[in-house]
């Protein structure tokens, strides 16, 4: 599959589960209208599908892979709470420098990518955000912010190796749209299972009552 593709497929696809509502819960707790989270997908898969850059010689910033996943990490941001922001804030970074460490693992020894990397890397900071939070703002925010600073380290760590320096490539999207959609996948089945445990309860305090 094509750099960039699987970015673009769950960009459409988290554009019509906001739609319907599927993420109502979690909007609430980031106090975000479902209308303004369709206008951000939009604008995130419009400048994925034109690949917009600036160019600050010799860097190339991709808008879609960098310059709009930090925008929307200092929105999460300041929708956290005051007390817990630095730890969150800290917890992004460990996060990060994780990623860092690892795809530079990947690099130096390729015999560890038992899979492909832009299944691994994701599916590790997924796991390291839920072993950091439990709190599904601060969980979206340090997976989002986590994986652009890991693209961002990444790149300049490889500059010299790679001859090029563009932040928030195709391949990066990929990484991060890839955690998003998982994040996303695991929020919805928790609060389905909530959803489906709190009807149950009214239902055996009844039972129990007639008896």
């Amino acid at each position: 599959m094509n750099e960039g593709t699987i970015a673009i497929l769950f960009q459409w696809s988290l554009l019509c589960l906001v739609w319907m509502g599927s993420y109502d819960t979690l909007l609430r707790e980031v106090r975000i209208q479902r209308r303004n989270m369709l206008a951000v997908l939009a604008a995130f898969l419009v400048c994925s599908f034109v690949s917009w850059k600036l160019y600050f010689a010799p860097v190339h910033v991709s808008l879609s892979g960098t310059i709009l996943p930090l925008l929307v990490s200092v929105v999460l941001y300041t929708r956290l709470g005051k007390e817990r922001r630095r730890l969150h804030l800290l917890g992004a970074m460990a996060t990060a420098i994780l990623l860092v460490w690892l795809r530079w693992l990947f690099f130096t020894d390729p015999i560890l990518l038992f899979w492909d990397e832009r299944i691994i890397v994701p599916v590790i900071a997924v796991i390291a955000t839920f072993a950091m939070c439990r709190q599904s703002a601060a969980q979206l925010f340090q997976l989002i912010f986590a994986l652009t600073a890991t693209d961002i380290l990444h790149t300049f760590y490889f500059w010299k190796l790679s001859g090029a320096c563009v932040l928030g490539t195709d391949f990066a999207q990929d990484f991060l749209w890839s955690g998003i959609m998982l994040l996303g996948v695991v929020v919805l089945i928790w609060s389905v299972i909530r959803r489906v445990f709190r009807n149950k309860e009214p239902e055996s305090s009844h039972s129990d009552a007639g008896r």
